[in-house]
C-alpha cells in the first residue's frame, strides 16, 4: 500500500513538474533560464537573406522564459520574415552592466565574434534612485567606449515595473516604497529615455508594452512575485524586440509558447504596436 502511494506521489510530482514546462517547448529552440551555450539562428538561408547577428546581455529579466530563443522562435515561425536572426545571449541573475562587462566572457564573445547590435539590459530599478540612475549612466558609458571600435550598435531594454501588491511598493527599505506600477513604469519610462536621448541609442520600449497590456487586461505577465516575467510577459518583451529588429508584428508568426491562446496572442501583439 505504501509503495503505491510513493508511486502516486511520485507520478503526480513529474506530471505537474512537466506541466509547468509545457510553455517551454513547441518552437525551434526549447526555452531555458539562462543563456544557450550556441548561437541561436532562426533558419532563413543566409545567403538569400539579410542577418542581424544580435547579443543580448543582461540578467534575470532576459534570461527568465528565455526572451533570446523567444525573438529567434518567431522569426523562425513567421513565413512572411525575410530576416534572419542569429542570436546570443549573456546573462548572469541580478547583475548589473559592469558585472556583465568586467566580469563575464561578454565583451570578448563580442569582440570575436559577428556582431550588429548589442541589447543592454541594467539592473531593474536603476532609474529609482540617483545614486543608481548616475551609476547606470557609468556603466552604460563604459559599454560605449568598450564598443566604439566594434562597429556595434547598443541598444537600450527599457525595463517593465513591478505589477501592483509587489513588496517593493508596501515594503519601506525598498526604492518604490509608497509608489505604484504607474508611478515606476512613468520613472523607468523617463530614465531610459533621457540615458538614450544623452548616448544616441535606441529604446525597446519593453515597460510602456507592459503598461499597455496591463490596462488591456493581459493576463500572467507576471510570475508570483509580481517582478519576473511569466510567459506571456517574455513573449510580449519578445514581440517587442521583433518588431525593431524586423519590422513585423510578430502576428504572422505561428509560434506562441504552448498554453497561450490566440486570443492572448493577439492582445500582446496589440499591445507591442502601441
Amino acid at each position: 500500500m505504501l509503495r503505491a502511494v510513493l508511486i502516486l506521489a511520485l507520478v503526480f510530482a513529474l506530471g505537474f513538474v512537466a506541466y509547468l514546462n509545457i510553455p517551454r517547448f513547441g518552437g525551434r529552440y526549447i526555452l531555458h533560464d539562462s543563456a544557450h551555450g550556441e548561437v541561436m539562428t532562426s533558419g532563413q538561408t543566409a545567403q538569400t537573406k539579410p542577418t542581424i547577428n544580435i547579443l543580448f546581455v543582461g540578467n534575470s529579466l532576459t534570461s527568465t522564459n528565455d526572451l533570446p530563443a523567444m525573438l529567434v522562435n518567431l522569426a523562425a515561425a513567421d513565413e512572411g520574415n525575410t530576416t534572419q536572426l542569429a542570436v546570443k545571449a549573456f546573462t548572469h541573475p541580478g547583475a548589473s552592466l559592469k558585472y556583465m562587462l568586467t566580469k563575464t566572457d561578454a565583451f570578448g564573445w563580442a569582440k570575436s565574434n559577428p556582431v550588429d547590435y548589442i541589447v543592454l539590459q541594467e539592473q531593474s530599478g536603476w532609474y529609482g534612485i540617483p545614486r543608481w540612475i548616475a551609476t547606470a549612466r557609468e556603466n552604460a558609458i563604459a559599454w560605449r567606449d568598450a564598443l566604439a571600435p566594434l562597429n556595434v550598435k547598443p541598444v537600450l531594454f527599457e525595463s517593465w515595473a513591478d505589477l501592483d501588491g509587489s513588496r517593493i511598493y508596501t515594503e519601506s527599505n525598498y526604492f518604490a516604497y509608497g509608489k505604484n506600477f504607474d508611478q515606476v513604469t512613468a520613472d523607468s519610462r523617463r530614465e531610459t529615455g533621457a540615458l538614450a536621448l544623452e548616448l544616441g541609442w535606441p529604446v525597446i520600449k519593453v515597460g510602456r508594452a507592459f503598461s499597455y497590456a496591463v490596462k488591456a487586461g493581459a493576463q500572467d505577465l507576471f510570475q508570483r512575485d509580481r517582478h519576473h516575467p511569466d510567459h506571456n510577459g517574455t513573449y510580449l518583451a519578445a514581440l517587442m524586440f521583433y518588431r525593431f529588429f524586423t519590422g513585423r508584428s510578430g502576428a504572422e508568426s505561428t509560434y506562441r509558447p504552448w498554453g497561450m491562446t490566440a486570443s492572448e496572442a493577439a492582445v500582446l501583439v496589440e499591445a507591442a504596436g502601441r
